[in-house]
């Protein structure tokens, strides 16, 4: 969108202020994946026992499938009391332990294999998969050139249609977005599919928008 033309008081010389708008689609090259593993039993350190086996295990899958042990973090590690109500009264039933691992995948074509043997090995929840580009900032740079292009074209075509001569110098450029915005794909925190994961990662969509001024006369 953009605006007409105006002229400042007392000369000749007027603006013609204009948006240009880009978006770059660009293939991701890694994958987060948040895997983990939930334990219950009637005794804290069973679970907490049981959480830490199936854990390990699950640690050693994703070793195994070529991640590196820098690209495994453990994100979340909770503990919950469990309780039952029964004609209005609260039972205590045990402990639940959860223990959430935060995985850098650099092979995206691996993702379903690795999250099928996590999985064999003893995770039970997936809390989301997020595809993204290693190098943000350079197809972010590519945009914003289409961007600043496309907005150069609008002030020249609006300075034509309205008999002015445009300085091809801008007067002013104002950023208006962020560098990226990065779409993922989200499943809650619920029990992970036993059937064989296909993971589509599709692309990502790089935005960038600015505003920029020019002189005319």
């Amino acid at each position: 969108m953009y605006s007409y033309p105006y002229y400042r008081t007392g000369n000749t010389n007027g603006t013609i202020t204009v948006t240009g708008e880009h978006t770059l689609y660009v293939d991701p090259d890694q994958a987060i994946v948040s895997i983990g593993v939930v334990t219950k039993d009637e005794e804290l350190e069973a679970a907490q026992n049981q959480n830490q086996q199936q854990s390990t295990q699950v640690v050693q899958s994703l070793l195994n499938n070529g991640v590196s042990q820098k690209d495994i973090q453990t994100s979340t590690y909770q503990v919950f009391p469990q309780y039952n109500y029964e004609d209005g009264k609260q039972i205590f039933t045990g402990y639940e332990v959860r223990q959430v691992f935060r995985v850098t995948i650099n092979d995206i074509e691996k993702v379903g294999t690795i999250m099928d043997d996590a999985i064999k090995s003893g995770a039970n929840r997936v809390e989301n998969i997020q595809f993204v580009n290693s190098n943000p900032i350079e197809s972010y740079q590519l945009a914003l050139t289409s961007a600043y292009q496309k907005a150069y074209q609008k002030a020249l075509t609006l300075s034509n249609q309205s008999g002015q001569q445009l300085n091809p110098q801008p007067k002013s450029i104002t950023e208006q977005s962020s560098p990226m915005v990065t779409p993922f794909v989200t499943t809650g925190f619920v029990k992970a599919a036993e059937e064989s994961t296909t993971v589509q990662p599709g692309q990502i969509g790089v935005t960038a928008i600015l505003t920029v001024e020019y002189q005319t006369r």
